[in-house]
């Protein structure tokens, strides 16, 4: 059976082994479990990039980053795009598809004006009634950097993402739909003060926010409004920017979990693991604590056990939350009656450390719990309570969901089909920071190999299979010598076949 519409449904820097299809005892996805009880389940699912932009682009496009030229955070994705995206060729195919959430698909706080909608000081140029089109999407409902709207006392500045109030995107609009001085006090209401607390580097607080106003309940409101009006087949992204920090999750998810109840889901420590590994690997524990970019990393080993615990309590709860919305998208999908005809994807554009490695967010830094994104499809078609441990990528869901719906996969789209011939390796391109670090991970399903181009004595090998922690680096093991030849023998061939199409950096930081 054919489907008639695509539900895709992304999360933002969500570690895989939260959810209880991926082996999680703590019972924050009921919702996300059943539709792997009813669907297939990818359990070595990969990003093609660790940061926001590049992954979300290689969703977009079903290109690498060095193909679309988005390699990291701050470069925006070509207007071009919008011909060749997944989106734009369910539309050509008749779809009617929509967007609701975070796209970052541009650069928040361009160095220079770039026009682009989703740049902060652009957004405020942005009509009242624009709704679309948006880079092949006929109908857009987004949220700016809510991010950083919870880090102003970090950045040090007023914007909150939205301007000066009350600029911004359509959520911003929803908190400023009565007025400047409402729309004011319900930013107040999301910042650690209100909370009776100051930042911390925890970055983890109650977000005082009611739970109707919160982005989460947000997105998944607008969506499920769609959904009900829609009248012909569709392609509908639904994407929630969290679990991404800071850790804030409003009532009652803030205290769905207690810092005591996360021992069992704390990483032990390892500090022995660095000895064979890249020198930047233990300094990433420590973090860039005093330093303008502590947001970005706050060092793991630095927190007490109690901090660790409140963090992942506050990381779980947010989970919990985003789980809670997508049962209320879903059930809405069954009332309408499209569910037996929709195929419904979940995953994320890339994983967090919380703890693995003693390290927290993400970074330059290829572990499993970075790359590693949760896949589950569902839907007509797809086998019932299905696993495949073949590895994948997110740059095959493009492919996959065009193939299924019978419309043609663009010559220019890289991925090929989850329900093809099984991959043999998923490659994961990294360019964070040119001269420094530039890194291609190869991933098998008994191997994990990180390349850097820049020092390649920094590169890393892994046996996946008797070491799944990743902590010894076999690099110069000789009895994985062969093997090693052969996975780098296979990263040339990538790596050389690159277009390395560049595009100028407009932001520092996306």
């Amino acid at each position: 059976m054919v489907p008639v519409n695509v539900l895709l449904i992304t999360t933002d820097q969500h570690k895989a082994t939260t959810l209880g299809a991926y082996g999680d005892a703590l019972e924050a996805t009921p919702n996300l479990d059943a539709l792997a009880g009813r669907g297939t389940t990818f359990t070595r699912a990969r990003t093609q990039n660790p940061y926001c932009m590049p992954a979300r682009a290689a969703i977009l496009t079903g290109t690498y980053p060095s193909s679309s030229g988005v390699v990291r955070n701050g470069i925006d994705l070509p207007a071009g795009a919008a011909r060749e995206s997944l989106a734009a060729a369910f539309s050509t195919g008749g779809f009617s598809t929509s967007l609701f959430g975070k796209a970052h698909f541009a650069s928040y706080y361009p160095d220079l004006p770039t026009g682009a909608v989703e740049s902060v000081p652009d957004a405020a140029l942005v009509a009242h009634d624009w709704f679309g089109p948006y880079f092949g999407f006929d109908h857009v409902e987004l949220t700016s950097d809510v991010h950083n709207i919870r880090l102003a006392p970090a950045v040090g500045r007023w914007n909150w993402g939205f301007g000066p109030p009350p600029m911004g995107l359509h959520y911003g609009r929803h908190l400023f739909r009565h007025g400047r001085d409402k729309g004011v006090e319900r930013l107040r209401l999301m910042q650690p003060e209100a909370d009776g607390r100051e930042w911390d580097p925890t970055q983890t607080w109650r977000n005082h926010l009611p739970e109707e106003e919160h982005h989460t309940h947000w997105i998944a409101d607008r969506a499920i409004e769609w959904l009900g009006e829609v009248d012909r087949p569709f392609f509908c992204w639904v994407s929630f920017p969290d679990p991404h920090h800071p850790f804030d999750p409003p009532a009652p998810w803030c205290d769905r979990y207690r810092p005591a109840d996360m021992l069992e889901v704390l990483p032990a420590a390892h500090p022995e693991e660095f000895a064979r590994k890249p020198p930047h690997h233990q300094a990433w524990t420590q973090g860039f604590r005093g330093t303008e970019l502590e947001w970005a990393n706050p060092g793991w080993a630095l927190f007490s056990e109690h901090e660790q615990l409140s963090i992942l309590a506050a990381y779980w709860g947010m989970i919990a939350q985003i789980d809670s919305s997508i049962g209320r998208i879903l059930g809405a999908l069954t009332e309408s009656g499209l569910a037996d005809d929709t195929l419904v994807v979940f995953t994320s554009d890339h994983g967090d450390f919380m703890g693995e490695h003693q390290m927290i967010l993400k970074g330059p830094l290829h572990y499993q719990a970075l790359l590693q994104v949760p896949l589950i499809v569902a839907g007509p078609g797809v086998a019932v309570g299905g696993s495949v441990d073949a590895p994948v990528g997110t740059i095959d869901l493009a492919p996959t969901l065009l193939s299924s719906c019978g419309l043609e996969v663009p010559p220019h789209m890289e991925g090929t089909s989850l329900f093809g011939e099984p991959r043999s390796h998923v490659l994961t391109e990294d360019d964070v920071a040119p001269g420094v670090f530039q890194l291609r991970t190869l991933t098998t399903e008994r191997f994990r190999i990180t390349h850097d181009l820049v020092n390649p004595p920094n590169s890393e090998l892994y046996d996946l299979i008797e070491d799944p922690g990743e902590l010894s680096n076999r690099w110069s093991d000789p009895a994985l010598g062969p093997d090693r030849a052969e996975l780098l023998a296979t990263l040339e061939d990538l790596t050389v076949a690159e277009p390395r199409r560049r595009l100028p950096q407009v932001c520092s930081a996306g």
